[in-house]
């Protein structure tokens, strides 16, 4: 269940990139996970075997108006938590060298599920510091509040609905003009 409404949570990210682009806002595309086909199973309905073949690159990778790389890992969870290693230490990996070469670098995660369900944008610094923030490797939609975002048909992910959150200098967003 995760896995099919984590590939909504992508389709709903593409939504709002979709508009962010019409808007001159920024250019984002989702990568691909890099395979090549082993064996295939049922070649008319799309089924193979496959065989990953590099390291995975960040869900979304794209460009803020400015200049600026965001790149970012999307994440769901129904539970009324989600682990900070539901982020694989290879995505961690290439999140913290964006993160540290000045790129905007993100988890964007759902928790919940109906109307319980909130969507946040973390940066990654606040992520990869969970433990020493909220003194375990996991964070409810309490924790992450500052960070929510807004959603309705899309994930606004450029869009928190905090307002301190939106103007705080660390922001990312605060340093384009959107």
């Amino acid at each position: 269940m995760n896995n099919s409404q984590g590939r909504i949570l992508e389709d709903m990210i593409m939504g709002a990139a979709r508009i962010y682009e019409q808007e001159g806002k920024l250019v984002l595309h989702k990568e691909s996970e890099p395979f090549r086909v082993v064996k295939n199973l049922d070649r008319a309905r799309g089924r193979a075997e496959v065989q990953f073949t590099a390291k995975a690159q960040p869900d979304f990778i794209g460009c803020l108006k400015g200049g600026r790389l965001i790149a970012f890992e999307a994440k769901y969870t129904q539970k009324d938590h989600i682990k900070q290693a539901v982020v694989t230490p290879t995505q961690a990996a290439m999140l913290e060298r964006y993160h540290k070469a000045g790129a905007a670098a993100f988890v964007c995660c759902g928790i919940g599920t109906g109307w319980e369900l909130s969507y946040f944008m973390v940066p990654w610094k606040a992520w990869r510091d969970m433990k020493e923030s909220y003194g375990h490797k996991y964070a409810s939609a309490d924790d992450l509040a500052m960070y929510e975002i807004k959603a309705d048909t899309v994930v606004r992910f450029l869009e928190y609905k905090n307002p301190k959150t939106s103007r705080a200098e660390n922001n990312p967003f605060c340093l384009v003009t959107l």
